[in-house]
């Protein structure tokens, strides 16, 4: 049986009312309610990722949300929720609590996401104050790459002035490509690769993944996919095992197959959509933007790792760390320079930055 996540751009024509779910009215005031309710019982004082699942009473919408979960879990591997409240009396906090408690619909836990052990972050361009943040804190065009993580989930709360359309792209149909182009390059991927650490591993650990990650595994029959190319190109450099001509080779195929419009679907994200996908399934990307000058219109994005029991089975590789996301390390940060990294080895990173 075929992978209902091995989809085209073709094949997605006919399904936009299958992954796209639009929140009536009458659910964005649910979730209104909702956040108003933890106000009022003086819940929203505390820490957001302090707030549990149940104390989110969104009532026959939590149906609607275990539905676009199934989606994402064994369908077609994401879905774009669309029409969040955003009304002028919606708060920033409080539309970043509701993005944390629909999150929560999506698996029941969240991930940390760096070893600040931060749940919940906004991606925003942070270059002004931060020389060298994570890739996705900055304005720079991203490729089709995973998280380590079950869920990836960012929800629109300002879009850039230009640019910034989001992608994704079946990994599972990048997959079948490959096999049918070129199976030693493949084989070569399920083999996998040694990732960089990005300065966030426990004092004393090695600063990257003591085992290759494989970018393609097959468990109980599904194939899952892992990417991250700069990852990897700093992996290897820091490890000492140079990546060989048949290695390029293959990342290069990898790359190449990626940007195939057949095996990518792009779109705007607007205000008030949240996108949520499988990442183990689907990858993601993002072009690079130019803001609006005033600082309250910069592009604006809540992001969140969900995790759910019973998710699709991956090898335990797929965990850079011991246990999933990025164990909290008091002290640390990332501190990976990955422009140095394009400038000094354009080949391994694909010439992209």
């Amino acid at each position: 049986m075929r992978d209902p996540a091995a989809w085209t751009r073709d094949s997605l024509a006919s399904e936009a009312e299958r992954y796209v779910v639009r929140l009536t009215s009458a659910e964005r005031q649910t979730i209104v309610t909702a956040i108003r309710t933890l106000r009022e019982r003086g819940r929203l004082g505390v820490p957001i990722d302090d707030l549990a699942k149940e104390e989110f009473a969104f009532g026959p919408l939590a149906t609607k949300l275990d539905a676009a979960y199934a989606e994402v879990r064994s369908g077609l591997g994401f879905t774009v929720l669309r029409g969040l409240p955003l009304d002028e009396a919606f708060t920033l906090d409080e539309f970043r609590a509701a993005a944390w408690g629909i999150g929560l619909s999506f698996g029941g836990q969240m991930l940390s996401q760096n070893a600040s052990g931060e749940r919940i972050t906004e991606v925003v361009d942070a270059t002004a104050v931060d020389p060298t943040p994570r890739m996705y804190r900055s304005n720079v065009e991203l490729r089709l790459h995973t998280d380590i993580t079950d869920m990836l989930a960012l929800a629109c709360w300002h879009k850039a002035m230009e640019g910034g359309r989001s992608t994704i792209g079946s990994g599972i149909s990048i997959h079948d490509e490959i096999a049918r182009r070129d199976p030693h390059a493949l084989a070569l991927l399920y083999g996998g690769y040694y990732y960089h650490l990005l300065g966030e591993e426990a004092d004393g650990a090695p600063p990257v993944t003591r085992y290759r990650v494989p970018v393609f595994a097959c468990v109980d029959g599904q194939v899952s996919v892992h990417y991250q190319r700069t990852g990897i190109a700093a992996g290897h450099r820091a490890n000492g095992v140079p990546l060989g001509d048949d290695d390029i080779h293959a990342l290069d195929l990898f790359d190449q197959v990626a940007r195939m419009p057949e095996f990518r679907l792009e779109f705007d994200l607007e205000r008030g959509d949240m996108l949520v996908i499988n990442n183990y399934t689907v990858m993601h990307a993002r072009a690079g933007f130019t803001n609006y000058p005033e600082p309250e219109r910069i592009r604006r994005f809540v992001r969140l790792w969900p995790a759910g029991a019973n998710f699709r089975k991956v090898p335990k590789e797929f965990e850079h760390f011991d246990g999933p996301g990025v164990p909290p390390q008091p002290g640390k940060s990332c501190t990976f320079d990955f422009k140095d990294l394009a400038t000094s080895d354009p080949r391994a990173v694909g010439s992209v930055s």
